[in-house]
């Protein structure tokens, strides 16, 4: 069974590091056009996450 307060920690982990990588991703996507494309591909997925994350505990 997953523990929903270690599920939450875990998901707050991934995003921190999800927003990390945006933040590179949108410095380098001026010169390249595939960081670009991640930079938007990464944004839709932080998009799911938060609101997974805003919808509430998860259910076990």
């Amino acid at each position: 069974m997953v523990d929903a307060i270690e599920t939450n920690a875990c998901l707050h982990e991934v995003r921190a590091g999800i927003e990390g990588v945006l933040v590179l991703l949108e410095q380098q996507s001026v010169r390249s056009d595939a960081c670009f494309s991640a930079l938007c591909l990464l944004e839709m997925v932080k998009a799911k996450l938060d609101a997974l994350m805003a919808a509430g505990p998860l259910a076990a």
